[in-house]
């Protein structure tokens, strides 16, 4: 245990300057991310149907899409730092306008812009990880920075349910207000990442490198799956809690309860993600993947049991353990697959995956959910294993060893 802890601080202590710029950054914003969790509470206060909050939720994975494939080619284009605080300035324009969103087309035109804003600096995030760290540290690297969204995540949710108790202004001017936070501390911090010429940046060449790489499907497959089951996160598990009135944790209302079990997520993550990575790296990649996808659906497949607060929080724990070992796992493995100069491309092609299912994954889940709620979990519970199915049957083979050009590195300039 010794050994391993020495390890773990030796690798931290040696990732450059920025790198702990972006995890900082990245706390900040993600504490600040009040609304989209909470967003389907608030649409039902506001009195719209199921099939409206289907509807504004699906322009986030509409929005995402989009973003993926265009902020992925800006990243390796333009540089990682110019996307970052791009994205970060036009979503938090967008979330807050939200706010006063007279009604429902507006309110759909509004989150389609928030999911281009706010998927749009994603992979340049990704990409400036794998350009400041070396192979070697990255799954360690994104692992902390993991643990500081989860962190924020974790501290700012439970703060947004108090605040959508009292103050639902104050959630979606928060939410602004930090995101562009993130935008300055980037535009002040953080260097440019590498840069890709006109001619390196095209996603025709990408999409024929992504095209033959058979790993890298099998992954985007299982990801796809697996991220169905997360978008239940923002829409029908925060039904499953908050239509429990009868169900209570001391003086907590029900959504204090869901910000709550959302929470605990996010410390779940902030405590444990880091030395369980320290021990998964000794163990095949793809094998602790498909572990985690199966606990993912496993542990939202226990939201059928009637046990009250006690059977949502140990199925959150389930739920979180499977993220935890399958997240880290999967940012490091991209970014290996990906020639050095379409890094940006490769992980904005693998968010299509998560804005895909966040697309229709939400109404389909409210769909579903006011059916059966039973019927809903379980078939979660059959994504998670189906997700560990593909990978585990079609994710071996050697990562794709494409030649692209080599870029310049950015690790003197991060110093």
């Amino acid at each position: 245990m010794t050994m391993s802890t020495s390890s773990l601080l030796t690798d931290l202590r040696s990732l450059p300057r920025a790198f702990w710029v972006l995890v900082a950054g990245t706390f900040v914003n993600r504490f600040g991310s009040f609304v989209y969790p909470f967003l389907t509470i608030f649409l039902g206060r506001r009195g719209l149907s199921l099939w409206e909050i289907g509807a504004v939720l699906a322009g986030y994975g509409a929005g995402g899409l989009l973003a993926s494939v265009a902020g992925g080619w800006f990243a390796d284009r333009f540089g990682r730092r110019n996307t970052i605080v791009a994205g970060t300035w036009a979503n938090a324009a967008s979330v807050f306008a939200l706010y006063y969103a007279p009604d429902t087309p507006t309110l759909v035109v509004l989150t389609v812009l928030a999911g281009i804003s706010g998927g749009f600096y994603q992979p340049a995030a990704s990409a400036l990880v794998a350009d400041l760290v070396p192979e070697s540290c990255r799954l360690a690297a994104f692992a902390v920075l993991r643990q500081s969204a989860n962190a924020g995540f974790a501290f700012g949710t439970a703060a947004a349910g108090f605040l959508i108790s009292h103050s639902t202004f104050w959630l979606f001017a928060g939410d602004a207000l930090t995101t562009a936070a993130f935008g300055v501390i980037a535009l002040l911090m953080l260097p440019h990442g590498l840069r890709a010429t006109s001619t390196q940046s095209r996603w025709g060449e990408a999409l024929r490198h992504i095209r033959d790489d058979r790993r890298f499907w099998a992954v985007f497959a299982a990801q796809f799956l697996t991220s169905i089951v997360f978008s239940q996160f923002v829409s029908s598990y925060a039904r499953e809690v908050t239509d429990h009135r009868h169900m209570h944790l001391g003086a907590l209302l029900p959504e204090q309860i869901f910000g709550t079990l959302i929470g605990w997520n996010g410390m779940m993550v902030l405590l444990f993600e880091l030395p369980i990575t320290r021990i998964t790296q000794r163990f095949n990649p793809r094998r602790v993947m498909c572990l985690g996808y199966a606990l993912i659906g496993i542990g939202f497949a226990s939201n059928i049991l009637n046990f009250g607060f006690a059977g949502l929080f140990a199925g959150m724990t389930l739920f979180t353990l499977g993220e935890m070992l399958s997240m880290p796992m999967i940012s490091t493995w991209v970014t290996h697959l990906a020639p050095e100069s379409m890094r940006g491309r490769y992980i904005g092609a693998l968010g299509t995956a998560w804005a895909g299912a966040g697309m229709f994954g939400p109404a389909l889940g409210l769909q579903i959910h006011g059916y059966s709620p039973a019927l809903l979990w379980l078939g979660c519970g059959a994504l998670g294993c189906f997700s560990a199915l593909i990978l585990a049957r079609w994710g071996d083979g050697s990562p794709q060893t494409a030649v692209a050009p080599r870029l310049p590195t950015v690790l003197d300039a991060a110093k």
